[in-house]
């Protein structure tokens, strides 16, 4: 049955085509034999054709390019006498010149006949596929006046001679064989047909119901218990959760307006709660879960518009934008959805700075002519909707404000080397930090990363006693699909603020996970992390924490 299915489709087409061969047979024949009457006449200047339903004999004019409507004759008017004349306008006067009908070979050549035209698909199938219609000597069509019973019975005789020649001109053997072969094969044709009326109903409803037809929507939920243990007390273990929902607009195709909304249930985690008060905690992330203490409110996260003025240049403008979706990107450490979970990890804290990482600006992204070698500029403002000035200043130039330029170098997918400079303003205290971001995969597996940052802070007005010039680091392996595909195995360790200044110790921060991925859209991680010396204190005891992150991608 599999086998005798298959060749029902191959010659369904010619099947559904042989109820309108065989019953238009006997039509056929005497169209066939009007047209060597017909051309009988045509050997004499003459034809036969209609005027007002009256049969009338027409004689070329001596210029050889019109026909001369002559006096009506007794000639029975049937279809088969007037089949292949060229159509004549039911409103003609008598002794009018009517041009002969223009061969069209595309639907294009008919001026009169437009793509918004309902009918536009069905002429251009007839004429292009089966070249059944032509048009008037001065390319038009003419769609909207009455066809006559002769132009009709012209058309359909087109039609049969143009499905002819495409079957090989068929004889009664042939039809007969097609006929029995539509009719044994009956019952799969029937569950053809059905299969496609289901398929055209589900596309109704779908395109009917459809969330919209410019815009895709997207999401993540995560999930992840977590438990902890530092010197202040007894700790206790946490559920944290964060629910994204991304919707992505396209009006082009080209370009991309991003919506993204965040809530959470306000989940925390030990390294966040232990770490809350460090002294560097306003310059640089401490390590918390990046996922944690997300506020139960609706928020509106992201908002963002990226379009493409020429090649290779994208340009992204909107009031809420975070810097490290452009900048400071790598490949194993740089979402805390599908890598590390600390905020540390995720990016380099003297690069995107935690005052000022969100909020409204633009981002040039220039990959130079389509080459190893994109240059990136990203400014954000923090305050961009204080019309009257804050205690710092505020609005969209005031602080607080960050601006990056990142320079990168990638030759391939296997290695790339970034240069960054960041130069801030967050609360009177000024930032001009330098960093290095560089990733390099062996054999398609092995990947090695890391980052390092040196900066200068400089306070001014009432912070005019900060005056630091900390260092930062990372630096990690990762082994990609390994046991599974789509699995990576992790390990990093770095310290976030190497200041002499801030504290008597440098607080070592460490991380290990393994995501496996249980579907497209389903992974679990079990991560471990370690702080140790934690907030740039020796006395501080070691902070171990352990969470298992589940993450839903829809």
């Amino acid at each position: 049955m599999r086998r005798s299915f298959q060749k029902s489709l191959l010659i369904s087409p010619v099947l559904f085509g042989i109820g309108s061969i065989t019953s238009a047979a006997a039509f056929a024949a005497e169209l066939q034999a009007t047209a060597i009457r017909a051309d009988a006449l045509a050997s004499k200047n003459l034809r036969l054709t209609s005027l007002n339903g009256v049969a009338v004999v027409n004689k070329m004019t001596p210029d050889g390019n019109h026909w001369a409507v002559g006096t009506p004759v007794k000639v029975p008017a049937t279809i088969s006498q007037a089949v292949s004349a060229p159509p004549v306008q039911p409103t003609i006067a008598a002794g009018t010149l009517v041009a002969q009908g223009a061969p069209v070979t595309s639907v294009s050549q008919l001026s009169d006949v437009q793509p918004s035209d309902w009918a536009f698909q069905s002429l251009q199938s007839l004429i292009e596929r089966y070249g059944c219609i032509a048009g008037y000597p001065d390319g038009t069509y003419r769609g909207n006046r009455a066809l006559t019973r002769y132009e009709f019975a012209a058309g359909v005789y087109a039609c049969l001679n143009s499905l002819a020649e495409r079957t090989g001109g068929l004889g009664p053997e042939d039809l007969t064989t097609l006929r029995r072969l539509q009719i044994d094969f009956a019952a799969e044709l029937a569950t053809l047909r059905g299969r496609v009326d289901a398929l055209e109903a589900r596309t109704t409803e779908l395109e009917a119901n459809q969330f919209s037809t410019t815009t895709a929507l997207g999401g993540e939920v995560i999930v992840a218990p977590q438990y902890g243990e530092f010197d202040e007390g007894e700790t206790n273990p946490t559920l944290i959760s964060r629910v994204r929902l991304d919707f992505n607009t396209s009006f082009t195709g080209e370009d991309l307006l991003f919506t993204q909304l965040e809530v959470g249930n306000e989940g925390e985690d030990t390294i966040g709660v232990a770490t809350a008060d460090s002294p560097f905690a306003e310059f640089a992330n401490t390590g918390a879960l990046d996922y944690s203490e997300v506020p139960t409110a609706v928020t509106l996260l992201k908002l963002h518009y990226t379009f493409n003025p020429t090649e290779n240049l994208a340009i992204t403008v909107g009031p809420r934008i975070e810097a490290n979706d452009f900048v400071d990107v790598n490949s194993y450490a740089n979402d805390e959805v599908a890598d590390f979970s600390s905020n540390f990890f995720i990016n380099n804290p003297l690069i995107i700075t935690p005052g000022a990482n969100g909020g409204a600006g633009a981002v040039i992204d220039w990959n130079v002519a389509g080459g190893p070698v994109t240059l990136r500029a990203a400014y954000v403002s923090a305050s961009p909707t204080n019309a009257l000035a804050n205690e710092f200043g505020g609005g969209l130039f005031g602080d607080s404000y960050q601006a990056t330029g990142e320079l990168e170098f990638a030759p391939g997918d296997a290695f790339a080397l970034r240069l960054q400079y960041t130069t801030a303003t967050i609360a009177n205290v000024k930032y001009s930090n330098y960093g290095v971001n560089a990733e390099l995969t062996l054999a398609e597996r092995l990947g090695l990363f890391g980052r390092y940052g040196n900066g200068d802070l400089g306070g001014f007005a009432e912070r005019a006693d900060v005056d630091l010039s900390p260092q930062t680091f990372m630096a990690g392996i990762g082994i990609r699909d390994l046991f599974k595909e789509g699995s990576l195995l992790a390990f990093a360790v770095g310290q976030p603020f190497i200041e002499g200044t801030v504290g008597d110790a440098t607080q070592t921060n460490y991380e290990a996970f393994y995501r496996f991925t249980v579907s497209e859209n389903i992974s679990v991680t079990p991560a471990f992390l370690v702080i140790t010396d934690a907030n740039n204190n020796s006395d501080s005891d070691t902070i171990y924490q352990g969470v298992l992150r589940t993450v839903f991608s829809f």
